[in-house]
């Protein structure tokens, strides 16, 4: 399947791990093995593991403080997840469920976050940010054609970059919000959320700023483009395609829940063909 990234873990069957192994791999959970960034998700940590020598690295996502009303339920939905296969999608490895432990195993992203890139870095070029955009609704619309469109929390934290450079969506939200909901009761997820989120992200990469999601709309209402746009970029994009852009994200932004989600093969298209231009 070429749409599956080709590293060392292409063919990783997905796997039960055992807490002591997670455990070893991260060095007893070491303080200093943790890499998530986002202050909303202090109480789940990110943590850089080895599992051996002769593997690479990989991320263990630990739920702290999360109720699991039954292991059998985050069992079946990770391994759900774990089915998801992309070249825009981090590989899920595996969990890990003993005692009041839920753990989720990853690949390792070694390129950080686009967080970390726009918002501290501020040195992202136009041209990879419309490749961004691009690859995260490839992503999106790989999980709407699978009928999969639950997603927990997008945004720039959970946009990643593979050792090749390019940006994939983590794994370890598709996991999270389905056990937010008790299917045994008939719960279902908003795909109105993660048309949103995604109408925001697009405005990080036009601006540069983190803007909490519920000011989104406010930040563009009555603005013109050239003046959201992120003065770190000197004034290096194109006008039209930054308008096209802002565009999808103030539609986006403004999708209905009730309405068919924007990401879409049309969305998909639209981005490309600023992709290939730019190429």
């Amino acid at each position: 399947n070429d749409e599956v990234k080709n590293d060392g873990f292409v063919n990783w069957p997905f796997t039960e791990f055992f807490l002591s192994d997670l455990t070893t791999a991260t060095k007893n959970f070491s303080t200093d093995e943790i890499i998530s960034e986002n202050a909303e998700e202090s109480s789940n940590f990110v943590y850089k593991g080895r599992l051996s020598e002769n593997l690479g690295f990989v991320a263990v996502k630990r739920f702290k403080n999360t109720p699991w009303p039954d292991h059998e339920y985050f069992t079946e939905d990770a391994k759900t997840a774990g089915e998801l296969k992309h070249k825009r999608l981090v590989k899920l490895l595996g969990y890990c469920c003993e005692e009041d432990e839920g753990l989720l195993v990853a690949e390792f992203m070694p390129n950080d976050t686009l967080a970390k890139r726009l918002f501290q870095e501020k040195n992202m070029e136009w041209s990879m940010r419309l490749r961004v955009a691009y690859h995260i609704a490839e992503a999106l619309d790989y999980c709407n054609s699978v009928r999969f469109d639950e997603y927990h929390n997008l945004s720039a934290y959970t946009v990643l970059f593979d050792k090749d450079g390019d940006a994939c969506l983590s794994s370890f939200g598709f996991v999270k919000e389905i056990i937010r909901y008790n299917r045994r009761e008939g719960g279902n997820v908003s795909t109105g959320n993660v048309t949103y989120r995604f109408g925001n992200i697009l405005l990080n990469l036009l601006t540069g700023v983190e803007i909490p999601p519920s000011h989104a709309l406010e930040m563009i209402n009555g603005k013109d483009v050239t003046e959201l746009m992120d003065p770190n970029l000197k004034g290096k994009f194109s006008t039209e395609e930054a308008t096209v852009v802002l565009k999808l994200a103030s539609e986006c932004l403004q999708w209905k829940d009730y309405i068919e989600n924007r990401i879409t093969k049309e969305l998909v298209a639209t981005l490309e063909a600023l992709q290939a231009k730019k190429e």
